[in-house]
């Protein structure tokens, strides 16, 4: 069985091998390594994210006791698979890399005699190396890198343009005409509330109005899942006709979403980003799809696309429906890095810059 406990926290010290007889030929003693060390004689942490929140958090919760001494003298942080902490709660990453390289406020056995002259000017920050790993560059990675590096040394960002033909829209195998809308956006800040905007007046009254059944809209965002929810819900219509499925939903609410969703009793199944990365549904009965945003991960895009399909079975009279399927994905400008995994370099900087030009087709 595969362990998925995303709360743990390793210490490992590192030290010498003690010789026990000398031999003509001297061998190097070699290095011994000791698991579940206390922390502050560990020379290695490996720690999840939420691991390391509770390790520094207090009982009570109010931060006035809480122990973050053992990480005033780190000195190399790599953050790796960044991408899989941003399906977890990134405030958790952005929580313990504030803690690192404060001033301690105990003297647990400190040997001053051996602490550097930095460290006592508050300095620590400036000599750690931080390395973030991630299969894809995202703006919350760029935004915890550019505000925690700060290392006399600079700092360096790799990272590969996306060919056309490593995209992943050319992986989706289904025949179908895959529109991207670009949705006007002056400011980072308000582009959850256009793409709403968007959605609510005019993506949502077409929906209602042509009674269009076996539409899954996909969601990346729990929090912009939570905005159309209320909408759907206060919709005198909309309110009767969709089911969710989340990442916190039962195995039961799940199964009873689907089975209607199937059987075209529900005519539109809200999906999480989330939902999808741990469970991996294969949502049965889709024949229309609209992503409310952009994946974070290339992957998910094909997957989703390649649910669609032309025939589906009718509970009611029995018949197979068979009708063209769609795809609709609204962006905005600050989706670049999403849409350049998913299009292409070339093809997402000229989605992104067209002035004359709002609405994108590719086929497959």
């Amino acid at each position: 069985d595969v362990n998925s406990d995303d709360d743990f926290r390793i210490g490992i010290a590192l030290s010498n091998k003690k010789q026990k007889e000398k031999r003509a030929n001297k061998r190097p003693p070699g290095v011994a390594v000791k698991f579940f060390s206390n922390f502050y004689h560990s020379d290695i942490i490996i720690a999840s994210p939420l691991g390391l929140k509770i390790s520094t958090t207090d009982e009570g919760g109010d931060g006035e006791d809480s122990d973050v001494d053992f990480l005033t003298s780190v000195e190399v942080v790599l953050v790796h698979q960044a991408d899989v902490m941003l399906m977890q709660n990134w405030d958790h990453v952005a929580g313990v890399m504030e803690c690192l390289n404060q001033q301690p406020k105990k003297s647990t056995g400190i040997d001053f005699s051996r602490v550097r002259n930095y460290l006592l000017a508050g300095q620590a920050a400036r000599w750690r190396q931080t390395i973030y790993v991630s299969r894809f560059i995202d703006p919350h990675l760029i935004s915890s890198f550019n505000r925690n590096s700060h290392s006399i040394a600079g700092k360096i960002k790799i990272r590969r343009k996306v060919p056309s033909d490593e995209a992943s829209v050319c992986n989706v195998l289904t025949k179908v005409r895959q529109i991207f809308q670009r949705i006007g956006c002056n400011s980072i800040a308000t582009q959850g509330e256009c793409r709403l905007k968007y959605f609510t007046q005019t993506v949502l009254p077409q929906l209602i109005r042509t009674k269009q059944k076996h539409t899954l809209i996909f969601i990346p965002s729990y929090f912009d899942f939570i905005a159309v929810r209320n909408i759907m819900m206060k919709h005198d219509i909309a309110s009767h006709h969709f089911v969710s499925v989340t990442e916190y939903a039962r195995v039961s609410e799940v199964s009873r979403g689907r089975a209607r969703f199937l059987q075209g009793r529900k005519r539109i199944m809200l999906y999480t980003g989330r939902a999808h990365f741990f469970m991996r549904h294969h949502i049965k009965g889709a024949k229309h799809l609209i992503m409310f945003g952009l994946p974070e991960n290339p992957e998910f895009y094909p997957e989703l696309v390649n649910m669609l399909t032309e025939r589906v079975k009718e509970d009611d009279d029995l018949t197979d429906i068979d009708s063209p399927v769609s795809c609709l994905n609204l962006f905005t400008k600050y989706d670049t890095q999403s849409l350049e995994r998913i299009v292409g370099s070339k093809h997402s900087e000229r989605m992104v810059k067209s002035e004359d030009k709002k609405t994108f087709l590719f086929s497959s």
